[in-house]
């Protein structure tokens, strides 16, 4: 185990845990691991506070410290890799894409899945390497796995954000196209959660998109994203 490594599993095991949490195994988050019982603020506070200490890592000890974490037994190593990509941007945007999509392969359930992809590339990661990225998305959505094809959608739901970006709407609907068939809920609510997000930058062209594809989308994604056009509210 990377040194690095342990030093965060002890505090992560010596935490104690959150309010109302119980350190059992977490099925309500999709996973089957070893759980402490940390909250999100918990986990992100031990992380911040070892970036504070350490904030002269080269991107090799960063990079073997998140490939160690990703293959720790437990929720809090697998998610505390978030933490680390986004207040290393230097370090994200060197990040061989090879290397997240084998990352990715590691995770387990939706929160697993999520916390390595909400909010963590940004639309200016995506832009400057958009071939890269398009092909990335594109193979994670027609992996075998259930939790790539869910990062495909969820990873892009930050960059539909922030930017009016064409290539980014029209890649987001295409991937929606490409899952809407499925029946797991781990997809069908991330294609609701994209197409909310969509709305920003692109109302007009999501709006038209819903109408045109609502007898084939998931029920979910068509109700909340009407919800969300005609009262700016989930």
């Amino acid at each position: 185990m990377n040194p690095q490594h342990r030093f965060l599993l002890e505090q992560f095991q010596n935490t104690k845990p959150g309010r109302g949490q119980t350190a059992q195994r977490p099925e309500h988050l999709g996973t089957q691991r070893r759980w402490y019982g940390l909250k999100n603020e918990q986990r992100r506070r031990i992380m911040l506070d070892f970036i504070a200490a350490n904030r002269d890592l080269c991107y090799e000890d960063w990079l073997a410290l998140i490939d160690s974490l990703y293959k720790g037994g437990s929720y809090e190593e697998r998610c505390a890799p978030q933490t680390l990509l986004v207040k290393f941007p230097r370090y994200r945007r060197k990040l061989p894409l090879e290397q997240l999509d084998a990352w990715l392969g590691l995770l387990e359930g939706w929160a697993e899945v999520d916390s390595s992809c909400q909010s963590v590339f940004t639309a200016e990661d995506l832009l400057t390497n958009w071939q890269d990225w398009r092909d990335l998305l594109e193979s994670l959505a027609g992996d075998d796995n259930i939790n790539k094809r869910r990062a495909a959608l969820v990873l892009l739901t930050a960059p539909i954000t922030q930017s009016a970006d064409e290539g980014i709407l029209n890649l987001s609907l295409a991937l929606i196209d490409r899952l809407k068939a499925e029946k797991d809920k781990r997809v069908a609510k991330a294609i609701s959660w994209l197409l909310r997000k969509g709305i920003k930058q692109h109302r007009d062209a999501i709006s038209d998109y819903v109408a045109r594809k609502a007898d084939s989308l998931p029920a979910i994604a068509v109700r909340e994203t009407r919800r969300k056009l005609a009262t700016g509210k989930k």
